[in-house]
């Protein structure tokens, strides 16, 4: 009997809270994006708009794969852009804009691993921007490996999660800072996952980052609304 009663009032209690979240997401709010879209695109999810070049880099858009597509919910926007130079060098930018279903972003980690690179170093950093004020851009910067027809290619990437409020690094702050104001504002804000990303021959990864430095400095003002605020960093 006591058994019984138990199971009834476990099966009451997340009941409960099912359908209280239910209600929830049915009346939440969206949030808008701290990244330009593209106003006059006929597509049902218009894309970021990222610019046409960045220093002496020429940029051009990339596929969004089917593996890409199908790994992600079906409210998710990707944009993709390539930057090239006449050497041949290039950088990538690729933006992840959430929509309702928050499983859209997730940490790089995940896919890099399942992409068969070894993760070898993570670090914070911090970036200058000078427009349309100056500030520090957050970012995580991530160095990881592969062999490719036999060569080893280090992957570089520096990437960082917005919103229409916020700009954070960490990947729990952001889950912090959406669980706050999805409690206290009952709105989800629509996030962006924003990734730099290129390579080097070990050995020469210094280099590389440094380049991708000035190429956010000059190319993150084209795009990025939102700037850091204070309490970005602090978990309450």
């Amino acid at each position: 009997m006591k058994n019984l009663l138990m199971l009834i009032l476990v099966s009451g209690l997340v009941g409960g809270v099912g359908g209280f979240l239910s209600y929830w997401k049915s009346h939440q709010q969206m949030g808008k994006p701290g990244v330009q879209l593209v106003k006059e695109s006929p597509e049902k999810l218009p894309p970021v708009k990222l610019p046409d070049w960045v220093l002496a880099l020429v940029g051009e858009d990339l596929e969004v794969t089917v593996v890409e597509k199908e790994g992600l919910p079906p409210d998710t926007t990707i944009t993709k852009r390539r930057y090239k130079n006449a050497d041949g060098f290039y950088i990538d930018i690729m933006v992840v804009l959430m929509g309702l279903d928050r499983t859209s972003i997730h940490k790089p980690q995940y896919c890099l691993t399942g992409a068969g690179f070894q993760i070898k170093e993570t670090e914070p950093v911090t970036i200058p921007i000078a427009h349309p004020e100056e500030y520090e851009l957050p970012a995580m910067r991530l160095k990881s490996s592969k062999m490719f027809k036999g060569v080893e290619y280090s992957g570089l990437l520096y990437y960082w999660f917005v919103d229409e409020h916020h700009v954070t690094e960490e990947h729990h702050q952001r889950m912090w800072l959406m669980a706050k104001d999805l409690f206290t504002k009952g709105q989800m804000q629509r996030w962006a996952y924003v990734t730099v990303s290129s390579y080097s021959v070990p050995g020469n990864e210094e280099p590389t980052y440094k380049k991708m430095r000035e190429f956010i400095k000059a190319a993150i003002p084209e795009f990025q609304m939102t700037i850091p605020q204070k309490d970005d960093s602090e978990s309450e």
